[in-house]
């Protein structure tokens, strides 16, 4: 396995501020490798997959831990480095082999010859390739048993912006809202297709995660994979902070889950499909594990049923369908949208019970 995985030189610390430093390149390191030799490498360590997603906390046909990842700038080309091409996974590589040697690859290093290689993979100039912006057009049902859309269709956001939905106004209703991860910054709207309140929170690589923190309006926060720490700010703009789940690939959901009025948080773990979740903002174990989902599921949060209660849910984007688990253990379904939508749950319409939605990129 990759020494990449191992503690890196640099990682982002804290919300709002990313560090980054000069690499020195150390006596007798190789500094260069050709394209085919990084091929050896990806192809010992991921199967010569580059845009491999195991779950286990490393990403990308080289393998790259998160905040290895983010301390040698991959964070510019793409949020983790499975999300990147394969040369830009190569070209952050080059800066880990010009710091530490091919014994960054422990095993698949010196296998593939890696250090013995001096060649520069792209001896040309770079042109990063510019990704195909798509807007995203939004979807969203009143209805949890029908498959229609029941509200025209708008757009808002461009990818690789994440959908997201909140009150931003307290009127009861949840409007539309997105988070670019390449510059760390949220949209919010109230209503139309216009952005009311832009605001800057986080650094790259950090998953968005929205809540009722102070039992009033939707407020925004961050979560920090390589942490595992929550930063939440509230109603007032104080930002608190606190550890929670195992950081990695967990994902984060916020909800109501013991409807005293208050959102808090929660996380989702892929590997096992069990949802964690915390009836406090702060730092403990979790008050309520519930395994549900399969491999893929993507993890949902809602009130179903009209209760004051959030209950979970998730969406297989296998079959295009939304599970919803109710107050009393039974399992709804719903089938909804098209091939390669992403997801999404709220009050649309201010009735007390979130419904289904689904972005499309277009």
């Amino acid at each position: 396995m990759s020494a990449i995985r191992r503690k890196p030189a640099l990682a982002a610390a804290t919300v709002l501020l990313a560090l980054a430093a000069p690499i020195a390149l150390g006596p007798g390191q190789a500094s260069a490798a050709s394209v085919d030799t990084w091929d050896k490498v990806a192809e010992c360590e991921s199967g010569g997959n580059w845009s491999i997603n195991t779950h286990n906390g490393y990403y990308g046909g080289l393998q790259f831990a998160q905040s290895t990842w983010l301390a040698f700038g991959g964070g510019k080309h793409a949020p983790y480095a499975n999300q990147a091409t394969k040369q830009q996974q190569i070209l952050i590589a080059e800066k880990v082999l010009a710091s530490q040697g091919q014994g960054a690859w422990p095993s698949c290093g010196p296998k593939a010859g890696l250090g013995a290689d001096h060649a520069d993979p792209y001896p040309g100039p770079v042109t990063p390739p510019q990704p195909q912006v798509k807007e995203l057009s939004w979807y969203l049902s009143d209805n949890a048993g029908s498959g229609v859309s029941t509200r025209p269709a708008f757009g808002f956001g461009n990818t690789p912006m994440v959908p997201l939905a909140g009150d931003f106004d307290g009127d009861g209703k949840d409007t539309q809202a997105s988070y670019d991860p390449t510059t760390s910054t949220f949209y919010l709207a109230n209503s139309g297709s216009t952005a009311q309140a832009t605001l800057g929170f986080g650094n790259p690589g950090n998953r968005p995660v929205l809540g009722r923190w102070d039992g009033t309006t939707s407020q925004i926060g961050v979560y920090m994979p390589d942490t595992g720490k929550f930063y939440l700010r509230h109603d007032n703009g104080d930002v608190t902070s606190f550890a929670f789940g195992n950081g990695g690939d967990w994902r984060p959901i916020a909800g109501d889950w013991d409807g005293n009025g208050t959102v808090t948080v929660g996380l989702y773990d892929p590997a096992t499909s069990t949802f964690y979740l915390r009836n406090s903002n702060t730092e403990g174990p979790a008050d309520q594990t519930i395994a549900f989902g399969n491999s893929g599921s993507v993890p949902l949060a809602g009130d179903w049923d009209h209760t004051g209660h959030t209950n979970i849910g998730i969406y297989m984007p296998a079959n295009r369908t939304f599970y919803f688990r109710h107050d009393n253990g039974t399992v709804t379904s719903v089938t909804y949208g098209d091939a390669g939508d992403t997801p999404i749950t709220g009050d649309w319409d201010g009735d007390g019970r979130d419904t289904q939605g689904a972005i499309h990129a277009r």
